[in-house]
């Protein structure tokens, strides 16, 4: 963990275009349903789970095949609002046929009350549903 806050990095046989299309249009393949949505720097969107939690991000910084990084602003009441202020910030890095991610999440320490459950999803999304669907548009394998 840097900082003590959540990371996880992965990387896949994908270049970077595809990476940042999942990290934005394909959010609903692998995390969760999307909607109201502005897919650029200064927009927002919405992630709502079958479980009814939801958050709402607004898109910080937005460089194309490169970063994304959304700061959440609302969320579901009961369990979510420990997650308001959160930075969440990817870095995508395509080397040698091959492109790393990096994921950070400024805010969800061991400190809060969700950490324990949100880091371990965060490792299924990041690690199996995320890399799983790169992997089956992999183009450099």
């Amino acid at each position: 963990m840097k900082d003590n806050n959540y990371s996880k990095q992965i990387t896949v046989s994908v270049n970077s275009e595809k990476v940042f299309k999942a990290l934005n249009e394909g959010l609903n393949i692998w995390w969760g349903k999307t909607s109201n949505i502005a897919y650029k720097k200064g927009g927002q969107f919405t992630i709502t789970f079958e479980n009814g939690y939801w958050w709402t991000f607004k898109i910080i910084e937005h460089t194309p095949n490169k970063e994304l990084i959304w700061k959440c602003f609302d969320g579901e009441p009961d369990f979510n609002k420990e997650w308001i202020g959160h930075i969440l910030h990817w870095t995508i890095d395509e080397i040698n046929k091959a492109t790393t991610i990096n994921f950070h999440q400024t805010g969800l320490n061991p400190k809060i009350d969700c950490y324990e459950v949100c880091s371990k999803t965060w490792d299924m999304f990041i690690s199996e549903s995320l890399k799983k669907h790169l992997e089956s548009l992999s183009d450099f394998a």
